[in-house]
């Protein structure tokens, strides 16, 4: 199999948009910023037939969790995550990773949105198969969908990161 690689860029754009999804996911959950439990997940069977097994279906459910807890502690995120994401270019992406990196909630969403995304599309087939968003998404840095670049970029950002 050919080895795909990740341009800087596309790593700390996957790694803010989904830290800032983090913060779309935790609004729909059934529990409330006081009371977080597991299975206030929004996430349920229907949504992720098929895309799971039981164990990683629980470890999901857990770091979802985990991830609303960031939010409800730091709301500040959400307008911070999305600010990094508009100013990225080809130029200064090292210096917007590091920052990402370097702030230990964001790196932590980013981890747990790359984590619960390749326990439910752990192979390109499955990922092409379930039509994720990804697939069909415009942006120009998730289009590259013949060859599953986008797949690649999120378990190429798993392996460097020792997140799998």
């Amino acid at each position: 199999m050919e080895a795909y690689e990740t341009s800087t860029e596309n790593k700390v754009k996957i790694l803010l948009d989904e830290a800032n999804l983090a913060f779309c996911e935790t609004a729909e959950r059934k529990d409330q910023k006081d009371d977080r439990r597991l299975d206030g997940s929004a996430w349920d069977l229907g949504r992720m037939d098929g895309e799971y097994d039981e164990d990683d279906y629980h470890r999901i459910l857990e770091m979802a969790l985990s991830a609303a807890k960031i939010c409800d502690e730091h709301p500040e995120l959400e307008e911070k995550t999305s600010n990094l994401f508009q100013s990225i270019t080809a130029e200064n992406a090292d210096d917007v990773l590091q920052q990402v990196m370097a702030d230990e909630n964001i790196r932590e969403l980013g981890r747990i949105s790359v984590t619960t995304f390749l326990l439910r599309f752990p192979n390109v087939q499955s990922f092409v198969n379930k039509g994720h968003p990804l697939v069909l998404a415009m942006d120009e840095y998730m289009l590259e969908n013949a060859n599953a670049q986008n797949w690649q970029d999120y378990k190429n950002i798993a392996e460097e990161y020792g997140w799998l």
